[in-house]
């Protein structure tokens, strides 16, 4: 199916409280070593918007907001707009050919970005159907990834900075059960190093099923489906921390695309419907002489317990909710 416009606008909700809407995406400032994740998601028949930020500046500070009451607000009359998400001080908005702007405003950070070029038409996550039986249960209407460029103000604490940076996108509409996710062994592995080559896939388990890989990736102009995923991760001492990765990309071909990356960043948020957590982890990686980004999310939860990490727990990821020093990777 072909990109429209409206993809990116806030659709019809239906009479299912498992019905959501949500807008996310990440980015990376190479030069500046600023970047961050930020997801605005909404459910309508429950009257909720639910929000996760995180942004840093390397050598500066950090900001974490992924659990607790900041995280979930009561939806008001201008939640849902023609080309507008809202949700308290955080928005997305849509505003044609493919480009959104995205703000939040919180005390301790705010941001005005603008999501200004594609580096291909916006698309789903398969073109040969393979995943459609699984994206029934995960976003049942419809869904959108995207590789492009990010610009725009950041604030984190007292300070400032204009950005232009590689981004990646995703938009998702429809009902979504997440306590039916085992997330186990759960990985996402998108992002970008600009129009040369970009990704974006991910493997899942539903609870009594069997792996489930989607995704695709775009490289030197072909396109290709993503059949199988591995992701393979160097762990600090706590267990949880990547402190590298190698994903290896089963394309439809049979050809292998393997992508090593290095962790600058990363926060962890509870999933508690699925009794479990997930990861996030800015990351950089070479391609062609040329630095790209991407978002490595994962679960490292092989005995699929329902332990919450605490910042006694780990290392270097992100935790403690807030403003923070930030926390230098290393090994």
């Amino acid at each position: 199916m072909n990109y429209d416009v409206s993809w990116d606008k806030p659709h019809q909700a239906v009479d299912d409280v498992l019905w959501q809407e949500s807008d996310a995406y990440w980015f990376y400032d190479t030069e500046q070593g600023i970047g961050g994740f930020h997801r605005i998601g909404q459910k309508p028949k429950l009257g909720k918007g639910q929000l996760t930020l995180f942004v840093f500046k390397t050598g500066a500070q950090r900001f974490v907001m992924s659990d607790g009451d900041r995280t979930e607000k009561e939806l008001t009359s201008a939640a849902r707009q023609e080309s507008k998400q809202v949700v308290g001080g955080h928005t997305a908005e849509a505003l044609g050919d493919a480009r959104m702007r995205f703000t939040w405003e919180e005390p301790e950070t705010s941001a005005d970005l603008e999501f200004y070029e594609a580096f291909y038409e916006p698309r789903d996550w398969s073109k040969s159907g393979h995943s459609k039986d699984f994206m029934s249960n995960i976003n049942s209407d419809g869904h959108l990834e995207c590789s492009g460029k990010i610009r725009g103000v950041i604030r984190i604490g007292d300070s400032s900075y204009n950005i232009d940076a590689l981004a990646h996108r995703d938009r998702s509409w429809g009902v979504r059960d997440n306590a039916r996710v085992s997330m186990h062994r759960y990985r996402m592995f998108s992002g970008t190093v600009g129009p040369e080559m970009s990704f974006a896939c991910f493997l899942l388990d539903l609870k009594g099923g069997q792996k489930m890989v989607a995704g695709f990736a775009k490289v030197e102009g072909q396109d290709y489906d993503v059949h199988d995923l591995r992701v393979i991760t160097l762990l600090d001492s706590d267990g949880l921390t990547p402190l590298k990765s190698i994903g290896i990309l089963t394309l439809e071909s049979g050809e292998e695309l393997r992508i090593e990356t290095t962790s600058v960043q990363g926060f962890i948020t509870p999933v508690r419907e699925a009794y479990s957590v997930s990861q996030d982890h800015i990351s950089t990686f070479i391609y062609k002489d040329k630095i790209g980004f991407m978002d490595l999310e994962l679960c490292m939860n092989p005995g699929r317990g329902d332990y919450i990490p605490t910042k006694d727990d780990v290392t270097f990821v992100a935790v403690e909710q807030g403003l923070s020093g930030f926390s230098q990777y290393e090994y």
